[in-house]
């Protein structure tokens, strides 16, 4: 790190507002920042107002990788203190800690609108979104289990002739997925046993 002592490493190219114009910087303070995973836009949370900056990243021009304001979605809620976007960028589920509320918002991946979907839930002091996996996508097996991975499941629903291959497949997911589940479950009853016969 001595190397950059004395020496600065990051430049400014711009400063932007969080908030409109009329509101009273202070009675808000910034939160989380995040770039949707498209690059795109850049999204801040105001606390306070009580809402979510949305920002367009210039992408052509003598502006290019500057931010130009989209627009100020309020989150339905109390100090949005944490919010995240689904793995297909187009919902954002905001965390509101100040009135145990966690509200679900459909994102315009053209223009960076926010719109509220009229889902909301009621959790307590909410302070983190995570997103995880659903069925039908990857995620970490254990080694003991590996072996399994190759077992399908054997099913002649993709031969239906009313042309219902979408449910087909999506039942033959469903069935993959139960079929990981059950055998994680049996590595842990496993490891549970030889624990007693110790």
């Amino acid at each position: 790190m001595s190397r950059f002592k004395g020496r600065s490493t990051l430049t400014l190219i711009q400063s932007i507002k969080t908030l409109p114009d009329a509101y009273d910087v202070s009675m808000n303070t910034c939160g989380r920042i995040c770039v949707h995973q498209s690059g795109k836009f850049v999204l801040v949370s105001n606390r306070g107002h009580e809402s979510l900056t949305v920002y367009k990243v210039i992408s052509q021009g003598q502006h290019c990788g500057k931010l130009q304001t989209v627009g100020y979605f309020h989150t339905r809620g109390e100090t949005p203190r944490h919010f995240k976007f689904d793995s297909s960028g187009q919902y954002l589920i905001v965390a509101n800690q100040d009135s145990n509320s966690i509200a679900v918002f459909s994102f315009n991946l053209s223009s960076g609108d926010i719109n509220f979907t009229g889902n909301e839930y009621y959790v307590p002091s909410p302070n983190f979104v995570c997103c995880c996996p659903s069925i039908g996508s990857s995620r970490q097996v254990p080694s003991s289990i590996s072996k399994h991975e190759s077992i399908k499941v054997e099913s002649d629903l993709e031969d239906l002739s009313d042309g219902s291959t979408m449910d087909a497949n999506m039942e033959k997911l469903c069935l993959e997925e139960k079929l990981k589940k059950a055998l994680l479950q049996v590595e842990e009853l496993k490891e549970q046993l030889s624990k007693v016969g110790m």
